[in-house]
């Protein structure tokens, strides 16, 4: 006599092999088999796999319920249905006839076995992935079950990081964080920390990688917002790019008086307020002029020194103050200033340690770098200053030669290696004009310039750096022995306004001699060497001057005035080029020319 088993397995297989020609006459055999064998997975599978080939949406439905109530954990075929059926759900854009079916299937199934489907899902899977894919289906279908869910689900995320952050960051915060951020769950510190660390890191990649960044903001101190509730925290303030940033640096000073010290609240606030800051000075370190975009280099204003010698050039102990030589300028002084007040507050010692672990975790090398120099500079470091623009790999020669220059003029007078970079910074000037600046000098106080890389800036800057150093030595001399050779005259002086100063001296001097020397006008503009006392050349000078001089002074002034719409900055630029030996002689005494000087 056959046994239940074999009865069972014959009706099945009668059903299967009538299941695609006459599938009323296999349901025939199910409904036998299952009033017989109520209890057997074969026959209750086979009813299910009827239905299912039979597009019968809410019968399958019946079935599958019955199946993944009654036979959880026993049977592959369970599994592999099961895993057909949250493949479909997770791709619900897909057309085929397969998928339309589990879809409309799953619409029909209780909510409990809907719930059940996944939590039995993400039991049984070996991948880490696609248990977070299911974790993040059930909580699209039941947002309600990530309450007691999501902790589970973030911590597989911070897993999954230590091997793939990119594809994690990303499902952390495009889907995960989203989905949670109305009633986030408690976690631990250091998990929440994590994701935070994890979620920035994310976000700052596309801050560098792309120009309009408003969004990344937001998200970011969405997300800061999210992991402070995980931990219980204060609210920070929602970010708004039309928000002065002192109210946010207000909003942190509030925050610290009422925390412990090293509070973790503290630490990411004023670290996501770090970096905001520095974003936006870095950012507007650069400015579109003349279709190009140009740089802003930080460096040393220029100190108004008076002959009088009444100690106006003497340095305030105060703070050094920002020029505003540009539209910019306002800008990236405010920027910078907030960036270096969390840097002071992220550096004592109740946050260093932890702070610097966190910059350790950020891609923010580039920027921290730039940063550190600005700031040595900025408060006068010129050591330090040094130490950092060594280890600086990334910045243009141009760039280097002028924070040189710039560090050069921080010690009080240009010295011989600012000369020498200056010489490289006229070798290398860019194409873009740009405008000459205002601002670049003030009286009596240290000051500092967002000095644009434009033609007209550098040379400006370069001049100003010669004539601080020449104007405190050469005006002494004037005084001291009344006489003043001008050998230059003919080739670089066309300023209409200076030439009549320089009229008015010649005219009225009686006792100090004014002395110029001059080449013959017919031969045109005459060349360095012409004037440095070629053959051709000749000295005239107020001193006992007679009617042949005088002429010969005002037939060199019409001369000058009538090149007077030359362009400036190539003059200049010309000027120190052409003339470099000369300035090195009477600046720093040396016969031999500068580039042949090695400094040490």
């Amino acid at each position: 006599m056959p046994s239940h088993e074999e009865n069972e397995m014959y009706m099945v297989k009668e059903a299967q092999r009538l299941r695609k020609s006459d599938p009323c006459a296999a349901m025939a055999w199910i409904i036998t088999a299952k009033t017989l064998y109520p209890n057997a997975f074969n026959l209750q599978y086979e009813a299910y796999l009827l239905e299912r080939d039979g597009q019968n949406y809410e019968e399958a439905a019946k079935c599958f319920s019955a199946i993944a109530t009654n036979f959880q954990n026993q049977h592959t075929e369970l599994w592999q249905e099961i895993n057909s059926l949250t493949n479909a759900l997770r791709n619900e854009n897909e057309t085929t006839p397969e998928h339309e079916f589990y879809v409309k299937m799953y619409k029909h199934l209780t909510p409990e076995v809907q719930h059940n489907i996944f939590m039995h899902t993400i039991n049984h899977s070996a991948d880490n992935l696609e248990r977070i894919y299911i974790y993040i289906l059930m909580f699209n279908k039941f947002p309600k079950s990530a309450i007691t869910q999501a902790p589970r689900l973030l911590e597989m995320l911070a897993e999954g990081m230590k091997t793939e952050p990119d594809l994690y960051q990303r499902i952390l915060v495009e889907e995960v964080l989203p989905m949670i951020q109305n009633k986030p769950p408690e976690l631990s510190p250091n998990l929440a920390c994590r994701l935070y660390t994890s979620s920035l890191e994310f976000y700052l990649r596309q801050i560098m990688d792309e120009s309009d960044t408003a969004d990344a903001w937001k998200n970011i101190f969405k997300v800061l917002m999210i992991c402070g509730q995980m931990m219980g925290w204060e609210p920070f303030l929602p970010f708004s790019k039309h928000v002065n940033q002192n109210v946010y640096w207000e909003k942190l000073v509030d925050i610290l008086s009422g925390s412990p010290a090293g509070s973790s609240q503290v630490l990411f606030y004023a670290t996501t307020l770090f970096i905001y800051s520095l974003h936006g000075y870095i950012r507007n370190c650069k400015l579109k002029i003349e279709d190009a975009e140009v740089s802003h280099v930080l460096v040393e204003g220029f100190m108004e020194w008076s002959p009088e010698g009444d100690g106006s050039d003497v340095p305030s102990m105060e703070p050094p103050k920002f020029s505003l030589t540009t539209a910019i300028s306002p800008e990236l002084s405010k920027a910078f200033l907030h960036a270096a007040q969390c840097w002071q507050l992220l550096n004592t010692d109740q946050f260093q340690r932890d702070f610097s672990q966190l910059m350790l975790a950020l891609p923010l090398a580039p920027w921290i770098s730039r940063f550190l120099f600005d700031l040595a500079i900025y408060f006068g470091h010129r050591d330090e200053a040094n130490k950092l623009l060594a280890d600086m790999t990334t910045q243009s020669s141009l760039v280097q030669s002028l924070q040189i220059l710039s560090l050069n003029l921080m010690q009080g007078s240009m010295t011989l290696q600012g000369f020498q970079c200056i010489l490289k910074i006229l070798s290398e000037l860019p194409t873009t004009q740009g405008q000459l600046l205002e601002n670049m000098s003030l009286k009596g106080h240290r000051h500092m310039v967002f000095l644009p890389l434009t033609r007209s800036a550098l040379v400006q800057y370069c001049v100003g750096a010669i004539i601080s150093r020449l104007s405190r030595k050469i005006f002494n001399l004037i005084k001291q022995r009344k006489s003043f050779n001008l050998r230059t005259l003919s080739t670089y002086i066309i300023n209409i306004d200076l030439l009549e100063e320089l009229s008015h001296i010649w005219n009225s001097q009686q006792e100090d001699n004014f002395e110029l020397t001059s080449s013959p006008i017919s031969s045109g503009t005459p060349t360095a060497t012409t004037v440095a006392g070629g053959s051709q050349s000749r000295r005239i000078g107020t001193r006992g001057a007679d009617k042949g001089a005088r002429d010969e002074f005002r037939a060199i002034t019409r001369q000058q005035i009538a090149r007077c719409n030359e362009n400036v900055i190539t003059l200049l630029a010309n000027f120190i080029n052409q003339e470099h030996l000369m300035l090195a002689q009477h600046i720093f005494g040396i016969s031999q020319p500068v580039e042949t000087i090695v400094i040490k």
